[in-house]
Order: structure tokens, then C-alpha cells, then sequence
């Protein structure tokens, strides 16, 4: 405004979250991202026009554009009752960019969680505690899993996600028979909470006639369409997630310990990596035998 106040409009995310939990998403909402590509923002002056600004952590641009902007979220988000259900999400920072946006959202608005999708261990973000934390799946590897059990015991979420790569297993136009189910399945097996896929629904301009978009892959941005259908690999993905489930049911009714151990055992994510078919077919049908009993 003129007078130099901001003022926020939310009526356009209260409605975009109201749409997604009637349609039985969440409860999590990730707020993504205070620290963009190139750290550019934008924002409408007194005259409504768009004004471009580089707001990087630590500058005094920074904490001008996001101080009053959380207060004031912080203090919707709680009337609305969706506090506790809000994540601060960033995606591939620095542990700098990070360790600087935590300490500040931690002082300026403490209700607030934090999520990022990144490609190192938590553990390298030195005295930074991430409460949900999504790793690359290429970059899933022994010493990232030992990390795991830690983060669980301490109420934090560990999940892993892919974006434009791996090249299996995804879930691209070209991708092999199982690649989605194995998605959904191997965070179960290897003991994380979940799985991220980049993107559902950020269409192109003719995404019921061809889904490739820019550089990416075809198939990349995109797992369902918009007359509401779903893609083969949507519900390829689903099958494997809702396999999933039934592990951990009976993982943790201690039914089934041994077989469930040399199932997980066999979802080997090197092996995966490396596969030159991408045919998964043998283990689906060798998970579904063993938890549809």
C-alpha cells in the first residue's frame, strides 16, 4: 500500500485448500517456497503493478519481503485451523539458504513446520531440524536410511521423491511395466514414510494430445488429465502405494516377519537404478501373492 503496509490476499489458497480436502487430500499443506529459483519474487505495489525483487537469505530484502507476510499467515492459517498442518517447503537449497529461512521462520512465526525436498543427508544440514525431509531417489543410499530410524523416533517425516530423473524407475510415457508400482512400494520397503512425484496436474497446453512439456520428459509434468481421468502410470503408482499400506499393516501386527524382511530385501533401489528392461512384472506379482493372502 502507499503507506507502506503490506496487505495479503488469501481467498484464492483458502480455496484451493478447502477443493482439496473435500476431495480427501492432506491434511498436509506444503507453502512452497521461500527461496525460488534465481531468489526472485515478485509483488503488486499501490498502482497494482508487478514489481520484481532478489530477496536472498540474509539480505535485508529478505526479511523486508517475508517478516510481515508470515506474521500475518501465521495468524490466518491458525483462525482457519490449518496451523498445525503447515509446512515452509523448499526444494534443493544450500545448507546456508536453509540454516538462515529456518532461524528466521522459527523466530518470526514458530508455529510453522518445515519441509524440503533435497538432494543431501539431513544430517548435513547442521543443526537444522527438517521435519519432513524428501530425498532424491537417486541419491537413497545406505548411509541416508540409517538416518531414518532417528528421524521417526523424534516425530520427523523421511520420504523420497523423483523429478525429470531417475531414468527408472519413473513414471514417464516410456517408462516399463511395474516402474510405478515399484515407486509406491519401495518407500515402504526400505522403512521410509512416502513418496513424492513432481508433478499431478501441471498440464501443458494440450495435455489430453501430448504430454511432453519443454525439456522435460513426456509424461514428467503430469499424471492425470484434465477431463479427470487417470493415467496408466497414476494408477500403477497407486496399486503399488496401496500394497504398501497392507506392509506395513502387517509389519506392524508382527504377522508374516520373515517373509516380509525377504520381500523388502529384494526391492533393491542399485539394482533398479541399472535395470536395462525396466520389467518389474516377476516381484509385483510376487508382493501381490504374498500381502493379498
Amino acid at each position: 500500500a502507499a503507506d507502506g503496509v503490506w496487505k495479503f490476499d488469501y481467498s484464492t489458497f483458502d480455496e484451493y485448500v478447502e477443493f482439496g480436502r473435500r476431495c480427501g487430500l492432506g491434511p498436509h499443506i506444503s507453502c512452497y517456497t521461500m527461496c525460488p529459483w534465481e531468489y526472485r519474487v515478485d509483488y503488486l505495489d499501490a498502482s497494482g503493478k508487478t514489481v520484481y525483487v532478489k530477496a536472498r537469505p540474509g539480505t535485508p530484502v529478505f526479511d523486508d519481503y517475508w517478516h510481515d507476510f508470515l506474521v500475518d499467515f501465521e495468524r490466518h492459517l491458525r483462525e482457519k485451523g490449518w496451523l498445525g498442518d503447515t509446512f515452509i517447503a523448499m526444494d534443493e537449497r544450500t545448507p546456508e539458504d536453509l540454516s538462515y529461512i529456518v532461524k528466521f521462520v522459527r523466530r518470526v512465526a514458530p508455529g510453522f513446520k518445515v519441509s524440503m525436498a533435497g538432494n543431501r543427508r539431513p544430517s548435513e544440514f547442521k543443526g537444522i531440524s527438517i521435519d519432513s525431509y524428501c530425498q532424491a531417489l537417486r541419491l537413497v543410499d545406505e548411509p541416508f536410511l540409517a538416518e531414518v530410524p532417528a528421524r521417526r523416533k523424534a516425530g520427523l517425516i523421511t520420504t523420497c521423491y523423483v523429478c525429470c530423473g531417475p531414468e527408472r524407475p519413473n513414471t514417464f510415457m516410456r517408462s516399463g511395466a511395474g516402474e510405478a508400482f515399484v515407486l509406491g512400494f519401495y518407500p515402504a520397503a526400505c522403512g521410509m514414510d512416502g513418496f513424492l512425484r513432481w508433478a499431478y496436474n501441471s498440464w501443458g497446453e494440450d495435455p489430453m494430445n501430448d504430454m511432453s512439456y519443454n525439456r522435460w520428459s513426456s509424461g514428467d509434468v503430469a499424471l492425470v488429465y484434465p477431463d479427470g481421468s487417470p493415467s496408466w502410470r497414476f494408477l500403477e503408482l497407486k496399486n503399488g502405494i496401496q500394497q504398501a499400506e497392507k506392509y506395513n499393516i502387517l509389519k506392524r501386527a508382527g504377522k508374516l516377519d520373515a517373509a516380509l524382511v525377504a520381500l523388502a530385501a529384494k526391492y533393491d533401489l542399485k539394482a533398479a537404478l541399472s535395470k536395462k528392461d525396466g520389467d518389474f512384472t516377476a516381484l509385483i506379482r510376487e508382493t501381490k501373492d504374498l500381502l493379498n493372502r
